[in-house]
């Protein structure tokens, strides 16, 4: 009981105080929740994408905005402008983090993921279109092996990290498309073999799983998805910020690598650590299989 209060609302304690974090793909939806809780926690918070400025792409969402938003709630976020499609890009943004904070990274949360304007939907792979494939998996699966390859040997060297991926339960069910589905049963492998090859050195790599996210793009075009799934989201989706005091939880675990090499369910995670979702609820959590 006393271990439950403690950790109570811990997205609203300043745990992380000094911590730096690394979230990629920060513009809006589960990253800039994830930024934004990290900010709460004390948290220095990089945050990377492609959109700096406001109006600067098709959907609500910019760093720019996401860095505003945590410093006017007292925390300190810092815009990286990436392209994590171009590895020197995200070398670029790595060594400016490591430069300014004396080569210390404490958590990478590895969330950013590169989508067409109209996802297709129940369409035979033998139909969709030319380079759905590439574009999938080059940003939300290669981009997460090459930033992690980057940040490890850090970790590695001080004997302490975190290394958060986010994915979805279409790694395990059939969802949109089979290129989706892949690139997410990639990122749940990508996890837990990282596991392996760091826990003899006392870093841990998790994989987490929000439910349906009530994010930026699904608010502003809610006929993207199809009209039962939309209706579902409106009344049970999370906010991304809930993802986000997973992450603030899981890193502020002293005993975070007894997690190292798990497949962590986000709504499973809150019973676990006592915190809710912004508005009080306590979400179900998606199905494991």
């Amino acid at each position: 009981m006393q271990e439950m209060e403690k950790l109570k609302n811990i997205a609203f304690n300043r745990s992380l105080e000094g911590t730096v974090a690394i979230v990629t793909g920060g513009s809006r939806g589960v990253g800039k929740g994830v930024a934004l809780a990290l900010g709460d926690a004390g948290a220095i918070v990089y945050v990377t994408g492609r959109t700096l400025r406001r109006g600067g792409a098709s959907w609500p969402g910019s760093l720019e905005e996401t860095v505003e938003e945590i410093n006017a709630r007292g925390g300190r976020g810092v815009a990286l402008e990436c392209d994590h499609g171009n590895d020197q890009s995200v070398a670029l943004a790595i060594d400016r983090v490591l430069g300014e904070q004396d080569g210390r990274i404490d958590v990478l949360v590895n969330n950013v993921f590169a989508a067409p304007a109209q996802m297709p939907v129940n369409k035979p792979f033998w139909e969709l279109e030319d380079g759905l494939w590439e574009l999938l998996m080059s940003v939300g699966l290669r981009s997460h092996y090459v930033t992690s390859r980057l940040v490890a040997p850090h970790m590695v060297a001080r004997k302490r990290g975190l290394i958060v991926n986010t994915s979805s339960g279409g790694a395990v069910r059939y969802t949109f498309n089979v290129p989706f589905g892949v690139q997410k049963a990639g990122v749940n492998k990508l996890a837990l073999d990282m596991a392996h090859d760091l826990r003899p050195h006392n870093v841990a790599s998790v994989v987490i799983w929000p439910g349906f996210i009530k994010s930026e793009k699904f608010l502003a075009q809610p006929d993207r998805m199809p009209e039962a799934l939309a209706k579902r989201i409106m009344q049970h989706g999370e906010s991304a910020e809930f993802a986000g005091r997973a992450v603030v939880a899981l890193a502020a675990d002293a005993d975070i690598m007894q997690k190292s090499g798990q497949l962590l369910l986000v709504a499973e995670l809150a019973r676990e650590y006592g915190f809710t979702d912004v508005d009080g609820r306590l979400p179900e959590a998606p199905a494991r299989y």
